[in-house]
């Protein structure tokens, strides 16, 4: 049996980040067929989609045949492709961007995102939860788009 892989992406501070495990719950019961892994960005957060996501499959996954693929951005490290100078420099209390530098990479958010489209085998769905300005989502979307992944966009 084929193993279907999701992704999910969504705000950091969403209102409703249980529309995101419903529409993954959906797909999971009346659309995938065999056993499901679902990528997502591992962002901390009370309100935080990945959060709820990977609450969800903690409770749900192993009766309904879903395993977790988290995928964290590595805040604290830059790739080759990073300027000098790039990195900002954390706000008391930042829980947004986990490390353990009090500065971070900017990049890290949408590098992840990108290898978590990325990776084989490929998602054949990016479910979507925007917020706000959301900016990593929304990057998140245009990359799916780009590779032709399906993209099921909930919003509160």
């Amino acid at each position: 049996m084929k193993t279907t892989v999701i992704a999910v992406s969504g705000s950091r501070e969403h209102p409703k980040p249980e529309l995101a495990t419903a529409a993954l719950a959906d797909y999971v019961l009346n659309v995938a067929p065999g056993p499901v892994i679902v990528r997502h960005g591992a962002c901390p957060g009370e309100k935080s989609v990945d959060q709820a996501v990977a609450e969800w499959i903690r409770q749900c996954g192993e009766w309904l045949g879903v395993t977790a693929d988290p995928m964290p951005a590595d805040w604290d490290n830059c790739t080759d492709r990073c300027k000098p100078g790039h990195r900002r420099r954390k706000r008391i209390g930042d829980t947004a961007h986990p490390g353990q530098l009090p500065d971070y990479c900017p990049a890290a958010g949408p590098l992840r995102n990108a290898r978590m489209l990325g990776k084989q085998p490929q998602p054949r769905l990016l479910i979507a939860a925007p917020h706000g300005l959301s900016v990593g989502t929304t990057g998140c979307m245009k990359l799916a788009q780009a590779a032709g992944i399906r993209l099921t966009v909930v919003v509160a």
